[in-house]
C-alpha cells in the first residue's frame, strides 16, 4: 500500500494536505497561528510578497489507528528544515525543494515534493500528532509558496473554484514531483545532508533581503522596505 501511493503524482483525498491547527504563518502582521487568519488578510509568498488570501478551508479530519503509514502526517523536528519548532504536516502537503539535483532535472532549481516522500531527510517521520486535528487550507489566486515556522517553504496551490470564477487560463508555477522522481531527489537530499534545500533562515526573514533572480521569473519587492 505504501509503496502504491508514493507512486502518485497528484494530489490525495481531502485530509492529506493542509495546515494542523497552531502552525505559525508570516504575514504582514507578523507570525500569525493559521487558524486565526481569514478571507482578505495578507501572508508573505516567496514569489510575490505579500498576497490576499482568498479562500479558507476549514476541515476537523480523525485519524484512523489502522490508517496506512503512506497516510500518515509526517513530523519534521525541531530545526530540521529552519523550523524554529518541531512541525506537524499532512502527507500530501507540498513543500518547495530548491537544489542542483531538481535543476538538473528541470533546469529550474525549485519543486515541489509532498511531505511523505521525505520520510528519511533529517529526521522526517510518519507518526501521529493526535487522534483528531483540525486543517486549514489557504488558497490564493495563484499558486504560492508561503513561509512556516520561521524558514519552511511550503506549497499552497490555487484551487480549481477560484479559478474558475476568476475565468483565467492557469498553469502551474511550481513543477510538482512523486513517485520515482521525488524519490531520485530525496535521496539526493538524504546523501548531501542539505540544510538548505526546503528553507531559508529564519533571521534572514524580519528583513527579507533579496534573492537572486529565479530562472524567468522577476524578483518581488522587499514587502518590508
Amino acid at each position: 500500500m505504501e509503496d502504491a501511493m508514493a507512486m502518485l503524482d497528484v494530489p490525495l483525498i481531502t485530509g492529506q494536505s493542509g495546515f494542523l491547527a497552531g502552525t505559525s504563518i508570516a504575514s504582514n502582521l507578523g507570525w500569525q497561528p493559521v487558524e486565526t487568519l481569514k478571507v482578505g488578510d495578507q501572508v508573505l509568498t516567496f514569489d510575490h510578497a505579500m498576497q490576499t488570501v482568498a479562500d479558507i478551508q476549514r476541515e476537523t479530519v480523525t485519524l484512523p489507528t489502522d490508517r496506512p503509514t503512506a497516510l500518515h502526517p509526517v513530523r519534521v523536528p525541531k530545526g530540521a528544515c529552519h523550523n524554529r519548532q518541531d512541525l506537524w504536516l499532512m502527507p500530501d502537503q507540498g513543500l518547495l525543494v530548491e537544489c542542483e539535483a531538481v535543476l538538473d532535472t528541470l533546469g529550474d532549481p525549485y519543486a515541489v515534493v509532498p511531505a511523505r516522500l521525505l520520510r528519511g531527510y533529517r529526521g522526517i517521520a510518519a507518526g501521529r500528532p493526535s487522534d483528531r486535528i483540525e486543517l486549514i487550507t489557504l488558497a490564493f489566486r495563484q499558486d504560492e509558496v508561503v513561509y512556516v515556522e520561521g524558514g519552511l517553504l511550503v506549497h499552497c496551490p490555487a484551487p480549481r473554484q477560484l479559478l474558475d470564477s476568476a475565468d483565467i487560463s492557469h498553469k502551474a508555477l511550481y513543477e510538482r514531483l512523486g513517485g520515482a522522481a521525488a524519490r531520485f531527489l530525496v535521496n539526493c537530499l538524504i546523501d548531501d545532508d542539505d540544510d538548505r534545500a526546503l528553507g531559508c533562515e529564519p533571521a534572514d526573514l524580519p528583513n527579507l533581503p533579496m534573492r537572486p533572480p529565479r530562472p524567468g521569473r522577476p524578483v518581488a519587492p522587499n514587502p518590508f522596505g
